[in-house]
């Protein structure tokens, strides 16, 4: 059963009449029946504002995906050049110092607690100022 669709007549000003014109070719309107429809349901939605997805979850969504696409593209390259930076520095650390796994991983154990104390703010001035007590282990021998 086709839906029911009521007649009524609307006065426009020449202004508002052009600018319905200009803008049912933006909007793929085939008709202006069709883009009054629309313009209607959207301005509803923006008085009653209960239905703020009608007119505002498109364009945000689009201008959201928008800036977060070259947010993370820009994350994404200075994550990879601070991963190559980290490398370089582990692997001229790993050349130096000859530390047996076990060593390494009372180092890593003791690394991911004071991150977890610190959430995360660890720098290298606190390490500098109050360097942690390596006791258990010696890095600087090779146990072979």
């Amino acid at each position: 059963m086709p839906e029911e669709r009521y007649r009524f007549t609307v006065r426009l000003s020449a202004e508002a009449d052009h600018m319905m014109k200009k803008a049912m070719t933006i909007d793929n309107c085939q008709s202006q029946n069709e883009f009054t429809e629309n313009a209607i349901r959207f301005y509803a939605g923006y008085l009653y504002a209960k239905d703020a997805t009608e007119y505002l979850a498109p364009v945000l969504t689009q201008v959201m995906r928008g800036t977060l696409d070259g947010f993370g593209t820009h994350i994404n390259r200075n994550l990879f050049r601070l991963a190559v930076e980290d490398a370089k520095t582990w692997n001229l650390i790993a050349g130096l110092f000859q530390v047996s796994p076990e060593k390494l991983q009372y180092i890593h154990n003791k690394a991911i607690g004071e991150v977890k104390r610190l959430n995360g703010r660890l720098t290298y001035e606190q390490l500098f100022a109050n360097p942690p007590e390596l006791d258990a282990v010696d890095i600087t021998e090779d146990d072979e």
